[in-house]
């Protein structure tokens, strides 16, 4: 049973069944919050706001959910043979990474989304969001471009023109390695310092150079994201760099959205700490599974996001 289809009550309950947590303080404390919250929560789980629910999520993910992962096969999907010459295909599918890489990470609503991307900006929408918006989907839309170019690699380069991209109007330092101490929140990770985030750059450009298999990819996304090179950004880079060798690769790549970031967060970090990355590489390959079924498997003339 996937994490989404158990109640938050029966989620609270087993994370208290746990042998890694196992009293209501020790959850209080991983959660934030209160113990007399978990004690309301148990009795009506309808008073969860968004933000708790996601740290329930997450929690419940990393302590029940990746004990399944392990024992599940690593299964890549192709692309179409026909992607790099559809237009429409590498569309849509553009539209969809870019709008769920983006709703992980900030409000967005998925109707203003394709509104903006369709030049029509709504009067209520203020200009960061804008901004957030064209840079992801822009992004994405030339990434799948440049991919199917003869000549094309991931440097140092490209990773900083597509933060520029991605960033550009929303902060100066736009496509410029950090010069500060990054903190991730909520995690046990220490990222690169300042003044060697350059130099590890390159050293990951040459180590996953050619990476064409989805534990590669894997491996290459946990290092990316804990190097952890700029202000701002880093997940939606990471994950534009991981989606690019996919398509290097022929693979389809994951679809990662509000509805599967809790494992995604919980693979991830489990896979930077224990340096186990088979959960998620399983993850990505679930995820890819799904987003080909969704997107392959459509009676003709059926328009996906647009």
């Amino acid at each position: 049973m996937a994490y989404q289809d158990v109640s938050y009550k029966d989620k609270i309950e087993r994370l208290l069944n746990h042998s890694a947590i196992k009293t209501s303080v020790k959850l209080s404390h991983v959660l934030g919050v209160s113990r007399n919250s978990i004690i309301n929560w148990r009795d009506n789980d309808g008073n969860i706001n968004a933000e708790n629910r996601d740290s329930i999520d997450f929690w419940y993910c990393k302590a029940i959910g990746l004990e399944s992962l392990n024992d599940i096969d690593i299964e890549p999907i192709l692309l179409p043979d026909n992607f790099f010459f559809e237009p429409n295909l590498k569309d849509v599918l553009a539209r969809r990474l870019s709008f769920g890489s983006l709703e992980i990470e900030v409000s967005v609503d998925e109707d203003r989304f394709k509104q903006v991307i369709d030049n029509i900006i709504p009067h209520d929408m203020n200009t960061q969001a804008v901004l957030d918006v064209v840079g992801v989907a822009n992004a994405t839309r030339r990434m799948m471009d440049a991919v199917s170019e003869d000549g094309f690699i991931i440097d140092s380069r490209q990773i900083r023109d597509w933060h520029y991209n991605l960033m550009q109007g929303i902060r100066r330092d736009a496509g410029q390695y950090s010069i500060n101490i990054r903190i991730i929140p909520d995690a046990e990770i220490a990222t690169t310092d300042p003044e060697d985030i350059e130099a590890e750059i390159e050293y990951w450009v040459s180590k996953y150079r050619g990476t064409d298999a989805v534990e590669g990819i894997a491996k290459a996304h946990a290092h990316f994201e804990s190097i952890h090179p700029f202000g701002d950004g880093n997940g939606r880079v990471g994950r534009l760099i991981m989606t690019a060798q996919y398509l290097q690769s022929g693979l389809m790549p994951p679809e990662i959205n509000r509805y599967n970031k809790a494992m995604y967060y919980a693979t991830l970090e489990h896979a930077q700490i224990s340096g186990n990355i088979k959960p998620l590489a399983v993850f990505l390959c679930e995820q890819s599974k799904k987003l080909s079924e969704s997107y392959l498997n459509k009676p003709s003339g059926v328009r996906l996001f647009i």
